[in-house]
This record gives C-alpha cells, sequence and structure tokens, in this order.
C-alpha cells in the first residue's frame, strides 16, 4: 500500500512540476500574442484617425484596451483621438453674455425679494 501511495506522490510531484515550467512558458507567449494584438488595434485606430474616422479609431482604440488593459497604449491611443475630436476652435474671440437677472435688478427691487421669502418659521 505505501509503494502505491510513493508511486502516485512522485507522479503528482512530476505532473506538478511539469505544469509549472508549462505555464511560464505559457503566460510569456500569452504576454507577446497580447502586446501584438494591442499593437494591431493601435495600428488600425491610427489610420481610423489618419482617414478622419474618429468612431473607427475610438472602436479600435477600445478594443486595444479590452485585449490588454494594463498596456498603457490603447489609454493614450484613445487620449490623443479625444484631443483631436474635442480640439478647441481656431476662433478666440469672446462671446459676449447676457448679464444675469440677479444684476438687472436694482438694489431696492432685490430687497423687496428678500423681505417676502417666507422662511417656514
Amino acid at each position: 500500500m505505501k509503494i502505491i501511495q510513493a508511486i502516485v506522490g512522485i507522479a503528482l510531484l512530476s505532473a506538478a512540476f511539469g505544469l509549472a515550467y508549462l505555464s511560464k512558458n505559457n503566460a510569456e507567449h500569452l504576454i507577446n500574442n497580447k502586446n501584438k494584438i494591442v499593437t494591431q488595434y493601435i495600428t488600425q485606430s491610427n489610420k481610423a484617425l489618419e482617414e478622419q474616422d474618429l468612431k473607427g479609431a475610438i472602436k479600435f482604440a477600445k478594443f486595444a484596451i479590452v485585449a490588454d488593459p494594463k498596456n498603457k497604449a490603447g489609454f493614450k491611443a484613445l487620449e490623443s483621438i479625444y484631443k483631436v475630436k474635442y480640439k478647441p476652435t481656431e476662433d478666440n474671440t469672446a462671446q459676449e453674455t447676457t448679464p444675469s437677472k440677479q444684476t438687472q435688478q436694482s438694489p431696492a427691487s432685490q430687497e423687496e425679494e428678500e423681505e417676502d421669502v417666507d422662511m417656514g418659521c
């Protein structure tokens, strides 16, 4: 009975070491694949941005983020797209604003409004 337990133990240990070795290589391979996918999506996003297709550029940048959220390239691409999309206009003239009601009223009418307010006491 002890021989069977020893054989099973050795088999389990060898299987554990084999899986550890394979998972290390698999993890490196997985990271390389993620980086390759992110790079492809960023390239497609940049191509769409050059063609003035902002929706397509945003779509591919978001795909890059979903593919690998730890990779900052997708976030940087999305940030640059939003900078292009929401770029301020070249017209720097100040827009005229209308004064608010509060500033148009005379001080006497403001005092009357304050007296009419019921505080609920």
